[in-house]
């Protein structure tokens, strides 16, 4: 029973998973960059390329293992890879909390656990009479198999200080029983109201330089930043080669002889497609004239049944297209054709990538010697500029989110260039330092189309809630929904509104809501306004909280709040935990991401 248990990877898993690592190496792990000491670096604690790598063996060995007919492609093996380094950077910064929060597991401890089966093992048919879980069963195996009990204890060893800290993150929150009945009341406090909404953005403002100005030095604070920097970069993008295009058509055209002569369709798809609908036999279905790039559609809705086409190129490269069936679509009365495809990328080669990665260290190596723009010169490159970033910014417009490159622009001086860095396409960026500052104000004329759109939501703001108050004075009370409804005011009815919850077709207004359920039935609100217009609320039916029926439900109202905000909690504290740590990632450097 317990060998069941253990699934030992067979060395072919082993070495296929091993392949497929060094199939996503960059260069059979050997890249342009010059190599850091460590893979990746979290909290302090360095990751040697070595030990991750066989760390993510293993977990590529487990997936092969567990999809036995699953297919690890380039996008599997990724999601792997990230999840793997998920866990390290889980496993690093937990174990860091269980030694400071001094939690220790005693041999008492894992025994009061060995008593409580996991649910896994209780669904094990080893341990079940008449198809339910026996317990007798269960200690039987544990006191007559010591392997059995020696799993079993290993994994409660593994998974019980990480229960302890949950529990004690978790112990931090308490609730009250004061605390669950306002829970209670404020969920169960509900009103019915027909609300003016004066929308703001109906108004037409003009927001001259003159009142920008204003606007501007009035909330200069909202400009302040901290230390910025701008990069100048050439962006040497991977593509295919005219070579790779050629290759990829004559690939198309063997595939179209192929087929021609009597290849079933299906079976060479299935073998020879690159595209997603493969593993289908290049099966697309009935689809309309629209639903493909022009191309395609132009190729098949010319074809007839049975008919297969030449290579047809679109932007996802060549097609061989066999229409089996034409129909017109019973609602929209649509013709639709239903074909199948076979895809030929066209994709860069090896020999391009490498072509790219020496280029881009040329140009590199230029630069270092004569700036960036005298080498793009050289090259017949075009230079371009980020804006302004900092050094919390999690994009670098024109870049995208590297890492690397902020640590290279924060700690580097102007002038200073960097080395090729490869993104996730396989693109190359080579950039410069252009621009660095400190704490500043962000420039007006900078930010100008920033400022009018806020000076003239400003503007309109206080425009429309001088209409709402004019309204006030004109208009009765009793008046106020017949005077909107003539006016092309909206009218906003809105049902159940509480406090915690949102009014349809409104952005979020705690003050609205308040008053709104601190009134009584056939009153009206006093005017509220917001940045995006003002609100008159005339309520029509109140439901106050049965505070005598929270008595009778509040063991178990108290129970699943406490659960409710432990877990909220856990989830915060993790977030925050996981933010904080200082986390360097450099696989990039090793992996094609």
């Amino acid at each position: 029973m317990f060998e069941g248990m253990r699934r030992h990877a067979s060395w072919i898993v082993l070495v296929i998973a091993g392949a497929f690592i060094l199939s996503m190496a960059i260069g059979g792990i050997t890249t342009i960059f010059t190599k850091t000491e460590s893979l990746g670096v979290i909290a302090g604690e360095k990751i040697s390329f070595e030990n991750y790598r066989t760390i993510l063996e293993n977990a590529f060995a487990n997936y092969a293992r567990q999809n036995p007919d699953g297919k690890l492609d380039d996008e599997q093996a990724k999601k792997l890879n990230n999840e793997t380094w998920d866990q390290i950077i889980q496993e690093i910064l937990l174990s860091r909390e269980i030694k400071a929060r001094r939690i220790k597991v005693t041999q008492e401890d894992i025994l009061g656990k060995v008593k409580e089966p996991t649910e896994d093992i209780e669904t094990m048919t080893d341990f079940q009479t008449d198809g339910e879980f026996d317990i007798n069963l269960y200690f039987t195996a544990l006191e007559e198999n010591p392997d059995f009990f020696n799993y079993i204890e290993r994994r409660i060893k593994g998974s019980l200080p990480y229960e302890k800290l949950y529990d004690n993150v978790k112990a931090e929150i308490v609730l009250t029983e004061e605390d669950v009945k306002q829970q209670y009341a404020d969920a169960n406090n509900k009103a019915n109201a027909d609300i003016i909404y004066f929308e703001a953005n109906k108004m037409k403002v003009n927001a001259t330089d003159s009142l920008m100005k204003i606007y501007y030095e009035a909330n200069k604070e909202d400009f302040k930043k901290g230390p910025a920097r701008k990069l100048k970069y050439v962006k040497l993008v991977l593509e295919a080669s005219e070579e790779d295009k050629q290759t990829s058509k004559a690939k198309a055209d063997s595939i179209f002889k192929v087929v021609s002569s009597g290849m079933d369709f299906a079976e060479a798809a299935k073998e020879l497609s690159e595209g997603p609908s493969a593993d289908k036999g290049g099966d697309l279905g009935y689809f309309a004239k629209e639903r493909m790039v022009t191309e395609f559609s132009d190729a098949a809705f010319s074809m007839k049944n049975g008919e297969i086409s030449q290579p047809v190129l679109t932007r996802f490269g060549w097609h061989i297209i066999k229409v089996y069936d034409r129909k017109t679509n019973e609602e929209s009365g649509a013709e639709e054709v239903k074909a199948s495809h076979i895809l030929i990328k066209n994709e860069p080669s090896e020999a391009t990538i490498a072509n790219l990665e020496i280029v881009a260290t040329d140009l590199f190596q230029t630069a270092k010697k004569d700036g960036l723009e005298k080498a793009s010169e050289t090259f017949s490159y075009e230079v371009s500029e980020t804006d302004e970033f900092y050094e919390d910014s999690k994009y670098i417009k024109g870049i995208g989110s590297e890492e690397a490159l902020l640590k290279f622009a924060f700690s580097k001086k102007v002038g200073k260039i960097s080395e090729p860095l490869k993104d996730r396409s396989g693109n190359y960026f080579v950039t410069e330092i252009s621009f660095k500052i400190g704490d500043h104000y962000q420039d007006f004329e900078a930010q100008k189309k920033s400022i009018k759109l806020k000076t003239e939501k400003q503007l309109k703001s206080e425009k429309v809630e001088a209409l709402a108050q004019d309204f006030i004075k004109i208009h009765k009370p009793s008046d106020f929904l017949t005077a909107a409804k003539k006016l092309d005011w909206k009218i906003i009815e809105a049902a159940d509104i509480t406090i915690g919850g949102t009014i349809e077709g409104l952005r979020k207004n705690d003050d609205l809501k308040s008053a709104i359920l601190a009134g009584k039935v056939g009153e009206n609100t006093e005017l509220i306004s917001d940045e995006n217009g003002a609100y008159i609320a005339v309520i029509k039916n109140r439901e106050l909280p049965d505070l005598e029926k929270f008595e009778t439900e509040k063991e178990t109202l108290l129970k699943e709040a406490q659960e409710k905000e432990e877990t909220k909690h856990l989830n915060d504290w993790w977030r925050e935990l996981r933010n904080n740590a200082k986390i360097e990632d450099n696989r990039k450097n090793y992996y094609s991401l």
